[in-house]
C-alpha cells in the first residue's frame, strides 16, 4: 500500500506506537534502516530495532495512550509532535517503574527514502521528577541518563 508522508507517521504512531501492530513495520521501513534511539540504546540493527524499540516503548507502560498534536510533511522527510501518557510498570530510560502515570512530549523525524523510512530520530521530554530529556542525535553519555 502506497502511503503519503504524512500517512506514514500517522499509521506509525496511531496504528503502530498506540495499538501495538509491529507487522506494519515492513510495509513504513526499509529492512536496513535506522533507528537512532534503537541503535544508542544497543538494540537490533535495521528494521528489526524499531520493532524492538516499539514493544520495549510499550512493555514499559499500561493503559498507554498517543495524541498526535501536529505533523509537518515533505516528499522526502515528515516530522510529528506527539504527547503519550500511561501507567509507567516497566524500567524505561533508566528510571525504575512509578506503578503510576507517566507523561510525555515527543518530536520524531523520520527521513524518507522511496516511500519508506530510512532514518528514525527522536527527542522526548519524559515527566519523570525530575524530567528526563533524550535526544537521539547526541551521545547516550552525553544526556545524564542513568542507564547502568
Amino acid at each position: 500500500m502506497e502511503r503519503t508522508p504524512y500517512q506514514i507517521m500517522e499509521t506509525y504512531l496511531l496504528d503502530v506506537g498506540a495499538q501495538g501492530k509491529t507487522d506494519l513495520i515492513p510495509e513504513l521501513a526499509h529492512a536496513d534502516m535506522v533507528d537512532e534511539a534503537n541503535r544508542a540504546f544497543g538494540g537490533p540493527p535495521g528494521r528489526d530495532g524499531l520493532v524492538a524499540h516499539v514493544k520495549g516503548f510499550r512493555r514499559a507502560f499500561d493503559d498507554l495512550s498517543i495524541s498526535v498534536n501536529r505533523i509537518i510533511a515533505s516528499e522526502d522527510e515528515v516530522m510529528a509532535w506527539w504527547t503519550f501518557k500511561g501507567r509507567h510498570v516497566r524500567p524505561w530510560l533508566g528510571r525504575a517503574a512509578r506503578n503510576g502515570p507517566l507523561t510525555g512530549t515527543v518530536f520524531s523525524f523520520f527521513t524518507l527514502d522511496a516511500g519508506r523510512i530510512r532514518r528514525y530520530r527522536l527527542w522526548l521530554c519524559a515527566e519523570f521528577d525530575p524530567p528526563v530529556v533524550y535526544d537521539s542525535s547526541k551521545p547516550l553519555n552525553t544526556q545524564g541518563l542513568d542507564l547502568a
